[in-house]
Parts: C-alpha cells; sequence; structure tokens
C-alpha cells in the first residue's frame, strides 16, 4: 500500500478462497437481507400516526360542497368544480349563467345533481357527469324539495301539507321512475330515506292515514289508519295535547298525550298493527338508542325497553340522544349553547362530558374558543382520541366523507381535512 492506496499486482494470481468462509459470507449476507426484509415489513405493518393533514383551502365564495368518490365537490355562485383528493388539483370546472344554490353527488351513478337560481326564471335541477362535468340532463324545478340523490335515483317531493307528490326518477338520464300523491302532514320518514338507505317509504297524514310505498318501484306495500289528529308547534316542543310519529327499523312507533294522559305505542310497518302500548310513560321523538329506545321532548331523554314500552332510566339533564355506537349514546343538555356528552346505553349514566361538541359520523368536533378539536375513536378501545384541532372554523357547518373533513371558515374560506 502506497500513500494509504490499495496496489493491486495484476501479474500474481488470485488467492484461492475458502469455500468454510465462502458459506459463513453468505449466511451472514442472507441473514441481512432477511433482517431488512423483517424490519420493512414490521414498519409497514405499523398503524398510521393518528393526525390532521390539510389537503385544500377555496379562497373565494363557496354555495355547496360535497364529499364523495374521494373528491370534492364545490359549488360557487357561477361553478361546479371536482377537486381530487389529497392531491387538492382541479379535475374539472363546469361554468354556470345562473346562481348555483346547492348540490348533491350520487356516488353510484356517478352524477353531481345541481340547484340554481335564475332572475325570474325559477329554480332548476342540472344533473352532471361526476367523471367530467358533462352536463346530463336539465328541468325546471320550481316547488321541489330534492329528498335525496343516491343508488342512481333521484327522489323528489312537490307540494305541501296534506297533499304532496312524490318523484322517483333515474339520475343520470331524468327519466320517471315512478310518480305517486301522498298525504305527508304528520310524517315522512324514515330518516334513513333522507341519507338514500332505506328500502320504504312511510307517509302519515293529519288524520292519521299511514301508507307505506316502495322506495324501488312506489307500489304501496302496507296501508292503515291511526285514528289521530296531529299537532305539531313551530319551535318543536310539546304542546299539552300532543302526538309524535317516528319509524326506527320496521317499526312506527306513536306517542300521545291526551288531556294528561300519556301513552306510547309500537306497530308493525308490514302489516300495520299494533304491537303493544304503554300507558303513563313519556312522551316525544323516539329514536334508536341500541339497547333501549329513546323517547326525547327537548326537556329530558327517557331509554324505554323496545319490548313493551318500560322506562329503563331517565336523564333530566339532557334533551335528547342517540346511538354513537354499540354502547354509548351521544347527547345534548336543553341550553341555549348545548353542551354533549357521552351516555351508557344501558342506563343512562354519563360517561365523558364533551362540552359544546357536535358528532359527525365517527368524530366529534368540540369548540373552545376559536379552535374547533378533533376526536376520533380508537379502533380496539373505543376511546376518544383528539387527532388535531383548526381555528377559526365554522364548526356547526362542518361535513365529514370517507377520511376526509370540510369546514368553512370565519375567515371566508373553505378547507378541506385529512383525517388519519
Amino acid at each position: 500500500m502506497a500513500a494509504g492506496v490499495p496496489l493491486i499486482d495484476l501479474d500474481r494470481p488470485l488467492p484461492v478462497p475458502d469455500p468454510g468462509s465462502a458459506r459463513t459470507r453468505m449466511r451472514s449476507a442472507l441473514l441481512l437481507v432477511a433482517l431488512v426484509a423483517i424490519l420493512l415489513a414490521l414498519g409497514g405493518a405499523a398503524p398510521a400516526r393518528h393526525g390532521l393533514t390539510s389537503v385544500l383551502t377555496v379562497d373565494e365564495p363557496v354555495t355547496s360542497a360535497e364529499l364523495g368518490a374521494g373528491s370534492l365537490f364545490l359549488a360557487t355562485p357561477k361553478e361546479v368544480r371536482r377537486y381530487a383528493l389529497p392531491a387538492g388539483t382541479r379535475v374539472w370546472t363546469t361554468s354556470s349563467e345562473v346562481s348555483v344554490q346547492n348540490l348533491w353527488v350520487d356516488e353510484d351513478a356517478g352524477v353531481v345533481l345541481v340547484l340554481a337560481s335564475g332572475d325570474g326564471d325559477g329554480d332548476s335541477l342540472t344533473a352532471l357527469d361526476a367523471g367530467t362535468g358533462r352536463q346530463l340532463w336539465s328541468r325546471p324545478a320550481t316547488d321541489t324539495l330534492v329528498i335525496t340523490l343516491s343508488r342512481g335515483g333521484l327522489l323528489t317531493q312537490t307540494g305541501f301539507g296534506e297533499v304532496a307528490r312524490l318523484t322517483l326518477d333515474d339520475s343520470r338520464t331524468g327519466r320517471r321512475l315512478w310518480s305517486r300523491e301522498v298525504d305527508p302532514a304528520g310524517f315522512l320518514g324514515p330518516d334513513e330515506m333522507y341519507e338514500g338507505r332505506s328500502s320504504m317509504i312511510v307517509a302519515v297524514g293529519a288524520t292519521g292515514s299511514v301508507v307505506v310505498l316502495s322506495y324501488a318501484d312506489g307500489s304501496v306495500l302496507a296501508d292503515g289508519n291511526l285514528e289521530l289528529t296531529l299537532r305539531t308547534t313551530a319551535d318543536h316542543s310539546v304542546p299539552a295535547n300532543f302526538t309524535s310519529v317516528s319509524v326506527v327499523g320496521d317499526k312506527l312507533y306513536l306517542s300521545r298525550r291526551v288531556l294528561g294522559r300519556a301513552s306510547l305505542a309500537a306497530y308493525s310497518v308490514r302489516p300495520l298493527a299494533e304491537l303493544w302500548r304503554s300507558e303513563g310513560g313519556p312522551t316525544g321523538t323516539v329514536t334508536d338508542c341500541g339497547p333501549v329506545l329513546c323517547v326525547a321532548d327537548t326537556r329530558w331523554v327517557t331509554g324505554v325497553d323496545p319490548a313493551g314500552g318500560g322506562v329503563r332510566w331517565e336523564q333530566p339533564a339532557w334533551g335528547v340522544a342517540y346511538r354513537y355506537d354499540g354502547r354509548r349514546l351521544f347527547a345534548y343538555d336543553n341550553q341555549e349553547d348545548a353542551r354533549a356528552a357521552l351516555l351508557d346505553a344501558g342506563t343512562g349514566r354519563v360517561l365523558r362530558t364533551l362540552g359544546q361538541s357536535r358528532q359527525l359520523g365517527d368524530l366529534i368536533l368540540r369548540s373552545d374558543g376559536s379552535r374547533t378539536f378533533v376526536t376520533v375513536p380508537d379502533p380496539a378501545t373505543g376511546d376518544l382520541r383528539t387527532v388535531g384541532a383548526v381555528t377559526d372554523a365554522a364548526w356547526f357547518r362542518c361535513q365529514v366523507g370517507g377520511d376526509y373533513l370540510i369546514c368553512p371558515t370565519l375567515r371566508g374560506d373553505t378547507s378541506v381535512w385529512r383525517v388519519s
């Protein structure tokens, strides 16, 4: 070796390698490769860190926004756009000559439905192809309420009060599938219908007439009469004489208070037949609370036995509650600035107070001054874990879709975050 540089004598033959040492080196190399593979596998299997990552901000007026199909569909007063997420790149833009008011997305059919309003021309509904933004069809929509856009169908209601018409159209072609007149003055549901997840439509008239329609073809599945007079108040409070209809699963619940006497009755929907009646219990709106039915009248909430209406527990501190998961309820109190809590579904016991919070799917948003904290349930334990916070969000207008959260802010922009 000269000056630290190795010299190789090209005239000398190379030494013969020792077979034993060669095998040792080969085993060492194989062990190293195996170790690297194991470490890479373990690294790939490690759970991603929980967090909140900003992926897109739109700094201009937004009239409507929907998350779906791994994208953000967004409307400004004169445009409808699709942004790819999480990249935040614009996929397409469709201009509108009239003011865009609202939009809905049918992922299954690949349709974006746009409600627009022109000066003196009334409202219109326009369907766009979700992949390209190309117009599929358009029609006037004066006095038309969009109930849901889902599963390839557009369900609308025209007319209000005791005579209304329900219509289901093919969302891609606009072709009418069926149309029926109903009396929805007392009730139109269930809640799953508005989310596009119900196989039936239940309409209850002002005098108690009931009709159950097939969502798919509008055929009558059942009908009957509850023989009552429905009265409601503008603020949804419970008057002295009160009647409320709710549909939970495949059962209809009739809650009444007449001349101070309260009752709760359960009916099968198909056919419409009374299953049980409980006297003297709570009155109010009935919701699914897992092992119990929640009956809420905005003043307090009561858990009753689904098998017979017997009272399991009462919570005078909380005005409304509904299912959060299999064993917990999300509840609001009856204050003007409502506070929230998680309750044990079986006992009504408070498990955790949440302050000023709102549930969005699995997420819970908690407002604290100018900051909104985002929490998610741990998949293994169900415990809530804070994954991040956003500043100046109009948290009561946030939406969630898939792994994304979208909120308008008090600054006037609209932002999207990825929740992990």
